[in-house]
């Protein structure tokens, strides 16, 4: 693959928006009604955006913000950071909560509301600024240890880890090999299709 074909930090981050988008698609096709089905999806989905959302933020938090912060504009950086503080909160609250719960439905639009906000900041001013301040090559190595990252990121939502790439950066392993073998136990993230 060619430099001009690789996908830049940019490009990457909006593909896993997209994707967190079309899963929110589905949970919001899903809100309200019940059933064993019903219920069993909403919980696949829900922990499917989790992970997800989960190593895209510990990507972002340990690669991106902190050469937003020295390089760009440090309230954007430390803005987007407090976004995905509130993110984790009500990604834990959902991780507790069983589908058929009375306040999972709202927990979920919670999310989905924070997200869709996160996602409408970065892609309106973040990924711009980081076109103009930052070379394609360097925007290609940061997808590159964006992906690296996400390879290595917890599963969970851990809200009381600080969202610091230095902390990150060391807690974060620990945390992804006790989030994988929870995960591998419980099944979790592992739908079939």
């Amino acid at each position: 693959m060619t430099d001009t074909q690789q996908r830049d930090v940019v490009d990457l981050l909006t593909s896993d928006h997209r994707e967190f988008d079309r899963i929110f698609q589905e949970l919001e096709q899903l809100m309200g009604r019940t059933g064993d089905d019903v219920l069993r999806r909403k919980r696949e989905l829900v922990d499917e955006v989790t992970i997800g959302l989960v190593k895209h933020s510990v990507a972002e938090e340990t690669q991106v913000y902190p050469k937003v912060e020295k390089k760009v504009d440090k309230d954007e950086a430390e803005h987007a950071k407090h976004e995905h503080a509130e993110a984790e909160e009500t990604m834990k609250r959902l991780e507790r909560m069983d589908p058929d719960d009375a306040q999972f439905d709202t927990e979920v639009r919670t999310l989905i509301h924070e997200i869709r906000h996160h996602v409408a900041d970065e892609e309106g001013r973040m990924f711009a600024d980081l076109r103009r301040t930052f070379s394609r090559d360097e925007l290609v190595e940061m997808a590159d240890r964006v992906e690296g990252v996400k390879k290595l990121a917890p599963t969970r939502p851990h809200p009381n880890t600080p969202n610091d790439a230095t902390v990150r950066t060391v807690v974060g392993p620990v945390a992804s090999l006790l989030d994988h073998l929870r995960d591998a136990v419980s099944g979790r993230g592992k739908t079939a299709d």
